[in-house]
């Protein structure tokens, strides 16, 4: 008799314990939708209109070389194009600052961002460093 008893309880638990488990699964999948006001959706869409024109912020860049003398912009040029053919991703610019034509790839919003790509290419290009600078903005 003690036992049936208990083997009734047992089984209203389980019972029990079931149906909560369903309607937690059920209130989970739940649709979730969020009502928006129209004023916070015009802000949001100004505020990416502007980033638009204004097209450029500060971020990193990696620089991967810098030369100087005779034929150093076409070195700086055959650098360029070799490194878009193993990176085609990643932009890459050439910049002068007298004497040097510099080579910076990427557009970065974070420093964690750069220093990835300062990984992938320092086997190829050992004095490459991260810098900060205008980069091209996207969303």
């Amino acid at each position: 008799m003690f036992f049936s008893i208990f083997a009734k309880n047992l089984l209203m638990r389980n019972v029990i314990a079931t149906f909560l488990l369903l309607a937690i699964c059920m209130f989970s999948m739940a649709q979730v939708q969020y009502d928006v006001e129209p004023e916070i959706e015009a802000i949001q869409s100004d505020y990416v209109k502007v980033w638009e024109r204004v097209g450029e912020t500060k971020g990193y860049r990696v620089q991967i070389m810098a030369v100087t003398g005779t034929n150093s912009r076409n070195t700086a040029e055959n650098e360029r194009a070799l490194f878009q053919a193993r990176f085609p991703e990643v932009p890459a610019y050439i910049s002068y600052t007298e004497p040097y034509f510099k080579i910076r790839v990427g557009d970065f919003m974070t420093r964690l961002d750069a220093y990835k790509m300062l990984v992938e290419v320092r086997d190829m290009y050992p004095g490459a460093y991260i810098i900060i600078d205008k980069i091209k903005y996207s969303d």
